[in-house]
């Protein structure tokens, strides 16, 4: 699986894209930042890497996702989330299913909705807008095995948080480029499911009247 590789691609893209986008806007007036009673919508992608012990039974995969936020004042926003986190079996899991059951292939996917809280850090450049947020969230965590003895899935429902952080580069005054981190963490038996997320990000703001 190179799937890990493409999103990793996808991030580097929209950074790069976002870069190019900041210098040739620079000597702008323009603001993409968000103010009191804006709405702002983001689309996201990039990968999942596992860590602990998750790490030691799934390989990086890919995530996708989308966001919603109000914005009470240009710092402080409040919105929902969800995305889509795949993850295949790690090499060593990949090398024992091949004696215990050839054919089998194990596979990850975790849906994540949530609600989360973002705090813009005010800088004096017009063109870079750096952030942290955190949320809580519902995570649908699948098990699947397909093909070998005896193919089927497991699902779960757990309940988690995330935390990270992120920059904005500011396209348009309605359209921002970044690249953001989050870290993933869901309290489960045995064993807690923990990631890192790297994402490339679009964000359009809406227009306020």
């Amino acid at each position: 699986m190179k799937t890990w590789k493409i999103a990793v691609a996808v991030a580097l893209v929209m950074l790069t894209a976002a870069s190019a986008y900041a210098k040739g806007t620079a000597k702008m007036s323009h603001d993409a930042g968000a103010s009191k009673g804006n709405w702002t919508f983001a689309v996201q992608g990039g990968a999942s890497m596992p860590t602990g012990d998750f790490g030691d039974v799934a390989s990086t995969g890919f995530n996708f996702g989308g966001l919603a936020d109000y914005w009470m004042n240009p710092q402080w926003g409040f919105g929902a989330d969800i995305a889509y986190h795949a993850n295949s079996a790690s090499d060593a899991v990949k090398t024992a299913l091949a004696v215990t059951d050839p054919g089998a292939e194990l596979k990850f996917s975790t849906i994540q909705y949530g609600a989360h809280t973002t705090y813009m850090i005010p800088m004096q450049s017009g063109t870079v807008s750096p952030y942290l947020q955190g949320g809580v969230a519902g995570y649908n965590v699948k098990t699947k095995i397909e093909g070998g003895a005896a193919p089927g899935d497991v699902s779960e429902n757990k309940v988690g948080f995330n935390i990270g952080g992120g920059a904005d580069f500011h396209a348009t005054p309605t359209v921002n480029f970044g690249v953001n981190g989050t870290y993933h963490y869901i309290s489960a038996d045995p064993s807690a499911l923990n990631w890192f997320g790297i994402e490339g990000r679009v964000t359009f703001k809406m227009p306020t009247k």
